[in-house]
């Protein structure tokens, strides 16, 4: 009988090492919605959005351009600049989420898309790499490294409305 030579013993080693750990789940990657892209079942929701959310949503994307000149133009060590996207979360919704932005190449945004906090979650998940055109930006916010923000506008217009609905009335 010949016996295993070492490359043979690396590669069983290996292999017992492989299905030896759980393996990690890999989530399916986001994707990022514009009005162009929105699948069929998508659409009346986002439609419904929009025209709830039209003010706020018409004033950060006003303010965007120069918003996105502060980002290119480099921000002050702390500083960071979110901007809010729309993500497919089921055949017919969709979520809102914030994406730290890496990079700004023309209309194309490069960034990190932070994961939806919840208390259910006992390990905190990944930040996940995407790119989106800037089309489906849906509002922006400059986090300073004091605390101060500039932006949000539709994140404070929504603040507010919970709050109001929240109110009990005399």
């Amino acid at each position: 009988m010949k016996m295993p030579t070492g490359f043979t013993l690396s590669l069983l080693l290996g292999a017992s090492l492989l299905f030896a750990f759980p393996t990690v789940a890999q989530a399916p990657t986001p994707v990022v919605l514009t009005a162009d892209t929105a699948p069929a079942g998508v659409r009346p929701a986002l439609a419904r959005e929009e025209t709830a959310l039209a003010d706020p949503v018409r004033e950060a994307l006003r303010t965007l351009p120069q918003a996105k000149k502060k980002f290119l133009a480099g921000l002050p060590i702390g500083d960071q600049f979110l901007l809010s996207v729309r993500v497919i979360a089921t055949d017919t919704s969709f979520r809102q989420a914030s994406a730290r932005v890496l990079g700004w190449h023309g209309n194309t945004v490069q960034a990190l898309l932070l994961p939806e906090t919840t208390a259910a979650s006992a390990t905190p998940a990944e930040p996940t790499p995407v790119t989106f055109p800037e089309t489906a930006v849906v509002d922006w916010t400059l986090l300073r490294a004091s605390g101060r923000e500039e932006g949000n506008y539709v994140g404070r217009y929504t603040d507010t409305a919970h709050q109001v609905e929240g109110m009990r009335l005399r």
